[in-house]
């Protein structure tokens, strides 16, 4: 899947760190702060949303993407 897609848009996170493609995204998803979350629907639906823009690359899919994500980051307060 083509993880290098950028995102809509630019996401400033509070560590200092910018997520600007897919693949910046699905680290974070990935990483240790998600890791014990059994169970979350903003993030769950994140997920799909972002693996669909992997699969898709079409723009409207990855703004939704993107959208959720940015939902995901401010319940977790990440972004800046």
């Amino acid at each position: 899947m083509p993880w290098a897609k950028p995102l809509a848009y630019e996401l400033p996170l509070k560590d200092g760190r910018t997520l600007r493609t897919l693949h910046d995204a699905r680290d974070v998803f990935s990483s240790g702060v998600f890791s014990g979350v059994t169970h979350s629907p903003p993030l769950e639906h994140a997920i799909e949303l972002l693996i669909r823009a992997a699969e898709t690359e079409e723009a409207n899919d990855v703004k939704a993407a993107t959208d959720q994500i940015v939902t995901v980051l401010q319940l977790w307060r990440m972004m800046t």
